[in-house]
């Protein structure tokens, strides 16, 4: 079985407080994208095995091999799995492909195994492998709470592409948000209000925010100079996705995203990969949509 397991990008993440259990409670609204890493399952009798070059991981620490881990224990299915993960999405980048490869494979173990899980049985084993695993399983834009594993609900966006720039480096979640200046209230989880931004269709280049930049920036100051390189070159808004090191710029259609292409300034040993947005309800609808690449 082959599965493609999409990139996502934060088009809006604010950060509400921290919770008293140390973890930060979130809004944000996640889009998937047209970057896939390529994930080739093949039952076997027992045990599981994980190929994934380029992941920056052991096997056993990849979320991949941790999710296959979940499934069989969590089904009683006594059978294993070979796991081989072609990784495009780059790595440390904010883009979530470690937690797309998880979500991936447990629906791509659901549908081989023929064990008939549910969406939210699906949900609920993510959320115990990540914050953002929870996320790739509906598919489609979606507004999230909690630490970002909590659905709130989908989101209708405007047609946009995406002009994704990653730098040759990765940057630790934990770090960004130890550098983050939260609120000094513990977050109580009674007076969450999203004002009904996302209660219409979304215009993508309106909605741009990310809690998380400025200390990223602090962190890795060559990051910051990017969304200024988009925004040179054509970009609707350009922001940072997640906790970093990826911004992305945002573009009217296909002509526009291929002129800011041939605009902006390159660096070497940086990525500029256009994508569209994915609106399918499941990663099959995922297949041979949209435009990747890099340059």
């Amino acid at each position: 079985m082959k599965i493609l397991a999409p990139a996502k990008v934060n088009l809006f993440l604010k950060v509400l407080g921290k919770r008293a259990d140390g973890f930060h409670e979130l809004l944000t609204l996640m889009a998937p994208v047209s970057l896939y890493d390529e994930i080739t399952l093949e039952p076997r009798n027992e045990g599981i095995s994980l190929t994934a070059p380029g992941s920056g991981c052991g096997e056993r620490q990849n979320l991949g091999y941790r999710a296959a881990e979940l499934f069989f224990r969590e089904t009683g299915i006594r059978q294993g799995v070979s796991i081989e993960i072609v990784k495009n999405i780059p790595v440390g980048a904010g883009l979530g492909g470690g937690s797309s490869d998880a979500a991936s494979v447990l629906m791509g173990l659901d549908e081989l195994f023929g064990a008939g899980l549910t969406a939210e049985d699906l949900m609920g084993m993510a959320a115990q492998l990540g914050s953002d695993c929870p996320f790739f399983i509906p598919g489609g834009p979606f507004v999230m709470g909690g630490r970002g594993e909590i659905p709130l609900g989908k989101a209708v966006l405007e047609d946009r592409h995406y002009l994704i720039v990653a730098p040759p480096l990765e940057i630790s979640t934990a770090l960004v948000y130890s550098h983050f200046k939260s609120p000094l209230t513990i977050y109580d989880n009674k007076s969450r209000s999203d004002d009904g931004i996302f209660d219409n269709v979304i215009v993508p280049e309106q909605v741009l925010q990310n809690d998380l930049q400025r200390a990223a920036f602090g962190l890795c100051p060559e990051i910051e100079p990017i969304t200024e390189d988009l925004l040179c070159a054509g970009a609707l808004g350009a922001l940072m996705s997640g906790s970093g090191s990826s911004v992305f710029g945002v573009f009217r259609d296909v002509k526009h995203v291929c002129n800011g292409m041939s605009l902006i300034r390159r660096h070497e040993g940086y990525r500029y990969i256009p994508t569209t947005s994915l609106t399918g309800v499941s990663n099959g609808d995922h297949r041979g949509k949209g435009v990747s690449g890099q340059g």
